[in-house]
């Protein structure tokens, strides 16, 4: 079951301490848990690699809706900016914008349970859902359309 982490492996992912990670967790810095266990929170570690991978390479994450831009964080609310869509098309740097109208037709895919669904990556719809950009009902929703065999394969986990 490697594809699941605790805190202790979490830290061994990221180069924190144990302290550090449930400090982190805590204040909702890192991706949301799958389930939280007696022993402590538990996470795909998909989820983990993929956190550590924007935290590296300094990936901001902007949602637009409408006419306002929204900076995205992993578990918090969205962060107002002063950027219009067109400024934000204009910024240099590393990140990913989403439309509102494009995860408006992802959710409509997941709930209708269209079968190019079964095509998405489970580490991009969990990146979604942890900026909060996708709401828990359509991810539970993803999950429950796939079984845990569906995501191992297709992330390329081996089972044993």
């Amino acid at each position: 079951m490697d594809f699941l982490v605790g805190v202790k492996e979490v830290g061994e992912i990221l180069g924190w301490d144990r302290r550090k990670v449930s400090t982190y967790q805590l204040r909702g810095v890192l991706p949301k848990p799958v389930v939280h266990l007696y022993s402590g929170p538990i996470w795909f570690r998909k989820q983990i690699e993929f956190y550590k991978a924007r935290k590296d390479l300094g990936v901001r994450t902007y949602y637009i809706k409408g006419e306002m831009v929204y900076e995205c964080t992993y578990n918090q609310p969205f962060k107002d900016t002063s950027y219009s869509p067109e400024d934000i098309k204009e910024q240099t740097g590393n990140y990913i914008l989403y439309y509102e109208k494009d995860v408006q037709q992802l959710k409509n895919a997941i709930l209708e349970k269209k079968t190019i669904v079964q095509f998405l990556s489970f580490g991009s719809i969990s990146i979604l859902h942890d900026l909060g950009i996708l709401e828990t009902v359509v991810f539970q929703n993803y999950v429950q359309q796939y079984s845990f065999e569906d995501i191992v394969s297709k992330e390329g986990w081996v089972k044993e």
